[in-house]
Order: C-alpha cells, then sequence, then structure tokens
C-alpha cells in the first residue's frame, strides 16, 4: 500500500512540475507579448516547487534516486554496505519521525489559526503545507519499509527447474 502512495507522489509531483511550467510560460509569455501578469505566478511556483520536492521524495528513496557519497560507499563490501544503509535508515527515521511531528503541529496551528499568504489571493498557507505533512509522512513511511528490507530481506525468486 505505501509503495502505492509512493508512486502516487510522484505522480502528483510529475504534475507539480507540468502546472509550474505552464504557469510560468503564461507569466513569461503574457509579460513579454500580451504585456499583462497573472500576479499570482511568483507565489504558486514556490507552492509547487514545494509540492514536486516533499511529493517526490518517497519515490526517489524507493527508487535509490537520494545521493550519497559513493567514493566511502564503495570502499564496503555487502555486509558493511548493509550497516551504512541501517544506520542511515535510522538516523533518517529519527529525523523524519521530529520533522513530522512539526511539520502536522505546524500546519494545524496554521488551519486554526487562519494564517493566509500576503498575496492578492490570499491563499490558506495551511493547504500548501499540507503537502509538506503528507510528503514527510510518506518518506516516513518509506524509511521504514528500507528498514524492514534490512532486517527482513526477501528471498529472491530463482528459476524454477524444468
Amino acid at each position: 500500500m505505501i509503495l502505492f502512495f509512493s508512486s502516487l507522489g510522484l505522480w502528483i509531483s510529475g504534475i507539480a512540475v507540468l502546472l509550474m511550467t505552464l504557469l510560468i510560460t503564461v507569466e513569461v509569455v503574457g509579460r513579454r507579448v500580451l504585456n499583462f501578469t497573472t500576479l499570482i505566478a511568483d507565489e504558486f511556483s514556490g507552492y509547487l516547487l514545494v509540492v514536486i520536492t516533499f511529493m517526490g521524495a518517497a519515490y526517489t528513496l524507493k527508487s535509490g534516486g537520494f545521493t550519497r557519497m559513493e567514493l566511502v560507499y564503495n570502499q564496503f563490501k555487502t555486509t558493511g554496505r548493509r550497516v551504512l544503509d541501517f544506520v542511515f535508515n535510522l538516523v533518517s527515521l529519527a529525523f523524519l519521525i521530529i520533522l513530522d511531528y512539526w511539520l502536522w503541529d505546524h500546519i494545524i496551528s496554521n488551519y486554526r489559526s487562519g494564517m493566509a499568504s500576503i498575496s492578492i489571493l490570499q491563499t490558506p498557507l495551511y493547504i500548501p503545507k499540507l503537502f509538506m505533512g503528507v510528503g514527510a509522512t510518506l518518506l516516513l513511511f518509506q524509511v521504514v519499509l528500507d528498514l524492514v528490507a534490512l532486517v527482513w530481506p526477501q528471498p529472491k525468486k530463482g528459476k524454477e527447474g524444468i
């Protein structure tokens, strides 16, 4: 189920990239050719950047897309790499538990206080921040899945006898 949500986060992130591209294109063409502005391009591009980053994080981890120091990592053999992965995931888990707690606390606080942006649209700030909370939670679940896979590796499926 978490794998579905990681992939869903990837799709949401991809849609956000398309929306950001469209919004910036409309803004540039509007300013240069038609002499008008959307007045919201800067604000919403920032929100979409948050969506892209947070919603794509779990899938990025799942697919091995996060950066690591290969020079150090490649010095270890299989067991050493598993230990490094385990330690990295434990540290990540601790960080993400704290981050997730504070993000959701902040989102709920923004919702309760009715905090809004100072732009012309006065966007309720809990809405873009929801993507931060959901994305961080998905990443937290992905780290847990990675830890479980390190502790209890799945047996590889070999070729069946003929």
